[in-house]
């Protein structure tokens, strides 16, 4: 098989299974399994189409241009500034929900107060991201498979506690009650750029889109399966937490910090870049406003399920919204040949917009 194509996917796939799964049997408690792949397979089919819209916007460009810059060409030059401060609360919510959750196991482990887990591991990371963490991207694809293997071996080792009742007791009326936490999952727009570097156009673009997210849905629903099968309603909001034993700690607390330690620093290097660049601050003072501010905020022992469901449901909700407008403005506005066009028409934009708007409702009528 094609290298490029290979490169491109495992990149994708690297990008959207991330630490937000490891709150997924949490949320997906609220409505049972059943329900949850409902929404999976939704949220999952506006996802792929969010990505694809990334990748048309992009292709009207002959530079390579960040989502800011794309989207206030079509949408307005007010807009851009909108874009960069949703793209940067975005990324503080992450942040903050991996540094809670990666405290929760130094908490489960060894018995630390939240708060010093939490300054601990800002002190012990500092260091890596202000040297930079760049090794990361070098070894993209040896990560994934330790990701993917580490995810898997964590499933497979609960099989054996699946209660089936746990698995069938449904809630259809929670339907959308995952929602927030599924869509920070699923979300991948913000690789287009290498994607294409990679494949060198976007020739096998929906097809390399299509298969990462056909992959990572299934390594979802294969986790959260296995956690709430094996655990049910009291299965911890990050999932891992969710037994003690010697030998499940050990492989749960390494799957946990390995999954949440990597997204942290690579976000507060895109962050801090995202301060420099954008923002014009000295690089050095980046790193204060891309630090300081989710470590403030983790300190309050917010929980990893509101934080990325709060996330996902407003912040990204927002940004496929306005990713959405700015296609829509750019199909009826751009002259210039788009060599990349997602197939359909626009009610498949309509579709989606209704999709998000519905859920960024139910988010901010359960969340504040």
């Amino acid at each position: 098989m094609d290298q490029r194509y290979l490169a491109a996917v495992s990149t994708t796939v690297g990008t959207i299974v991330g630490g937000g799964i490891l709150g997924l049997p949490y949320a997906v408690s609220k409505s049972g399994f059943i329900p949850a792949i409902g929404i999976f397979a939704l949220l999952g089919f506006a996802s792929i189409l969010i990505t694809m819209y990334t990748g048309e916007l992009s292709s009207r460009f002959r530079r390579f241009h960040q989502l800011p810059v794309m989207v206030s060409e079509y949408v307005g030059k007010k807009f851009r500034f909108l874009v960069l401060v949703v793209q940067v609360l975005t990324i503080y919510g992450a942040q903050i929900a991996y540094l809670s959750g990666i405290a929760l196991v130094l908490v489960f482990i060894f018995g630390l107060p939240f708060d010093v887990s939490v300054i601990l591991i800002f002190l012990l990371s500092l260091p890596l991201i202000y040297k930079g963490y760049r090794q990361v991207e070098e070894a993209e694809v040896p990560l994934l498979f330790i990701k993917i293997g580490l995810i898997l071996a964590s499933s497979i080792s609960v099989l054996t506690l699946v209660n089936l009742g746990n698995i069938v007791r449904s809630n259809f009326g929670g339907f959308l009650g995952p929602f927030g936490i599924v869509l920070f999952a699923m979300t991948g727009y913000t690789v287009i750029p290498e994607i294409k570097a990679e494949l060198g156009g976007t020739k096998k673009l929906t097809s390399v889109i299509l298969v990462s997210f056909v992959i990572a849905i299934a390594i979802y629903l294969f986790f959260t399966f296995a956690f709430l099968g094996a655990f049910g309603s009291s299965v911890a909001e990050v999932a891992t937490n969710s037994i003690h034993s010697v030998y499940y700690n050990v492989l749960f607390s390494f799957t946990t910090i390995f999954l949440l330690i990597t997204p942290y620093l690579a976000l507060s290097l895109v962050l801090m870049d995202s301060f420099s660049y954008d923002f014009k601050l000295d690089r050095r003072l980046s790193l204060l406003p891309a630090l300081l501010v989710p470590l403030i905020f983790a300190l309050f022992d917010l929980n990893f399920v509101y934080v990325l469901e709060l996330t996902g449901g407003i912040f990204i909700s927002l940004l496929s919204l306005i990713v959405l407008a700015a296609v829509y403005l750019a199909r009826k506005r751009g002259s210039r040949h788009v060599e990349y066009k997602v197939p359909g028409n626009d009610y498949l934009i309509l579709f989606t917009a209704v999709v998000m708007l519905l859920g960024m409702a139910y988010t901010v009528a359960e969340l504040l």
